[in-house]
């Protein structure tokens, strides 16, 4: 029981570390397409959750379906990963880290950090696709000079043509 509660305090001191670092830079779609390593249209299918290799984080994986590849080559099956989740009755949130929905229709501007395909800008370069929208969420993110983030909404097609009208620039 002591060593529970002992690793409960250590991933809390962890989190509330992680939860003060979602500060980031404000990313506007230009920057958000130039500096994407990729930028894929598709479903959510999978996700799995495990601790990191030294077992101080929690990190989820997800696999998405592409149905389109704005930029970059891809696998069919592609996937992200971001931290946080839950194992057991452990859970990590992170401010402002995307979240992702089984069969969630989106669009994610990634990156490659280590190992790992990231989603750029935590929740600024997640788009979820909706009634023929695309919208990002970006609750919890701020800014170096303190403005909260400022969601983005576009209709699909419109989003589409402005991402390949930048990336012929």
């Amino acid at each position: 029981m002591k060593r529970n509660i002992f690793w409960a305090f250590v991933l809390s001191l962890v989190a509330a570390a992680l939860a003060r670092a979602t500060t980031v830079q404000p990313l506007a779609l230009e920057e958000l397409a130039k500096k994407a390593h990729h930028i894929v249209a598709g479903k959510v299918r999978d996700s799995r959750t495990y601790w990191s290799d030294n077992r101080k984080l929690i990190l989820t994986n997800y696999t998405i379906e592409v149905d389109e590849s704005i930029k970059g080559r891809p696998p069919k099956m592609f996937e992200l990963t971001t931290i946080g989740g839950k194992i057991g009755d452990l859970e990590l949130q992170v401010s402002g880290m995307p979240s992702f929905a089984k069969d969630e229709n989106v669009v994610v501007f990634t990156e490659s950090s280590g190992p790992y395909e990231v989603v750029m800008g935590l929740g600024q370069g997640k788009f979820t696709v909706e009634n023929g929208e695309v919208f990002n969420e970006v609750n919890g993110l701020s800014f170096p000079d303190g403005r909260p983030a400022k969601p983005m909404r576009f209709p699909i097609q419109t989003f589409k043509r402005q991402i390949r009208t930048i990336l012929t620039r």
